[in-house]
């Protein structure tokens, strides 16, 4: 690599952050912008979790069967923690301790592992943006390290790695790290060289599906050791490093799903302002906003998606609130839909007409942030 982890931006920013002995999180930005941040929390100035980036499921479920029985830890765990906020890790590790199903020091293993891969593939990034944000964490530390330990390691271990020989290699294999993926690209040749059994092993391995950290756990054996058994292949054209996708944790899909389905709300209006002012007030608090300017168009729409609450607008060119809000509570997919009216006049006899018409309740124009969201609190009970 062309620059030291110790001389990087994230470095710098640890001794920084240890020096203000305050706490958050530190969020490093990948160097391919499509790609998942990495997320170092901090607890005192002091590194308690580092998780994120593209294999962070893959990275969590190899450290915790290298040091614990996965089997342990219950399926139904990740079912309560539905909202799933990072680091969700820690979550279910500490409740793993409480029920006395691993023990402090087991999970401390498993956190100092993921801290490790962390940085370890932090080293490989050529350029770096980091993003601080201090707020109190919102779980207890099982691990406190400082930011110079972490280093020093890191340190030691990129030492390690120059003098075994290996400081070519990322020069040798563009956009090298240890979450590549080695995979066979001569099916043919890799036969001709398994026949004389000094690779029999790696035939179970070389899968396309395992990374280079993935292959140091099954084979039992150091980064260093994999990468020199595996560089006579990659010189003869054998082997290739490819990316590979994190691998999806069954367990916990079920809860990810329910926790992430958004209630969906429907603001018929034929000002396309309106509409935008709404998606804008509501997507940030985790709500999917449908936006309709033509209301009887917008009807098949509403039967489709049928919306959590509708707000609507009183007066548009082709119909107005009321006549739409009485046929919506005719139809019985909405008789029991918060409809909540939309308006400029929010007089004693407007309220009364929205009222027998069916309507839930009112919201004067333009809408305002903290009324949207008392209503929907309200109404959806969120």
């Amino acid at each position: 690599m062309s620059i030291e982890l110790s001389q990087m931006k994230v470095a710098n920013d640890l001794r920084h952050l240890q020096t203000q002995n305050i706490s958050g999180m530190l969020t490093v930005k990948h160097e391919k912008p499509d790609y998942p941040e990495w997320e170092l929390y901090v607890y005192l100035g002091r590194l308690t979790y580092a998780t994120g980036g593209l294999h962070r499921a893959r990275r969590w479920i190899r450290s915790v069967r290298q040091y614990c029985d996965i089997n342990k830890l219950s399926k139904d765990w990740f079912g309560s923690i539905t909202d799933l906020k990072s680091p969700w890790e820690i979550d279910v590790l500490t409740r793993a301790i409480i029920e006395n199903k691993i023990s402090s020091e087991q999970a401390k293993q498993v956190i100092q592992s993921s801290i490790r891969e962390v940085f370890l593939t932090l080293a490989d990034q050529k350029t770096m943006e980091t993003h601080w944000e201090e707020k109190e964490n919102n779980f207890r530390p099982l691990v406190v390290i400082s930011g110079d330990q972490v280093l020093q390691n890191i340190s030691l271990a990129r030492s390690k790695w120059q003098e075994a020989g290996l400081s070519h290699v990322q020069n040798m294999i563009p956009g090298f790290s240890y979450e590549l993926s080695p995979t066979v690209v001569n099916k043919e040749r890799f036969q001709q060289v398994l026949e004389t059994g000094a690779y029999q092993n790696l035939d179970k391995l070389i899968t396309g599906k395992n990374t280079l950290w993935d292959l140091t756990f099954l084979m039992q054996k150091s980064m260093i050791s994999v990468m020199r058994s595996l560089l006579p292949l990659v010189l003869d054209g054998i082997v290739e490093f490819r990316e590979v996708p994190d691998i999806p944790l069954p367990f916990l899909t079920k809860a990810s799903a329910k926790a992430t389905t958004k209630k969906v709300i429907a603001c018929i209006d034929d000002s396309p302002q309106i509409g935008q002012t709404m998606v804008a007030l509501l997507s940030p608090h985790g709500y999917e906003t449908i936006v309709i300017t033509d209301p009887l168009q917008g009807v098949s729409t509403l039967l489709q998606r049928k919306p959590d609450l509708i707000f609507l607008d009183l007066v548009m060119p082709n119909t107005n609130g009321y006549e739409l809000c009485t046929f919506l509570r005719k139809t019985s997919q909405f008789q029991d839909v918060p409809i909540v009216i939309l308006t400029g006049h929010d007089g004693v006899v407007d309220r009364v007409r929205a009222k027998l018409a069916g309507s839930t309740d009112f919201v004067s124009k333009p809408p305002e942030e903290e009324k949207v969201l008392q209503i929907l609190q309200k109404y959806l009970k969120t």
